[in-house]
């Protein structure tokens, strides 16, 4: 049986990558690793401030679960 994934506001997605970042740190982090991946740089000129939980798959696929 497959994990549910849910959506994720960009900075909580980010916070779970980098814990022991500040909120934007993270944020900046996580969007620099998404703009050198080639099968998520798409993610990386994202507008709205979540993920929806096929972009949360992608993510997972490419970085591994946080």
């Amino acid at each position: 049986m497959e994990k549910t994934i849910k959506s994720f506001g960009r900075t909580e997605l980010a916070q779970i990558y980098f814990p022991r970042l500040c909120p934007e740190a993270a944020w900046h982090k996580l969007r620099s690793w998404l703009k050198t991946n080639p099968h998520l740089s798409h993610l990386y000129e994202l507008t709205r401030r979540t993920f929806t939980p096929a972009e949360v798959r992608l993510i997972y696929a490419e970085l591994g679960e946080p």
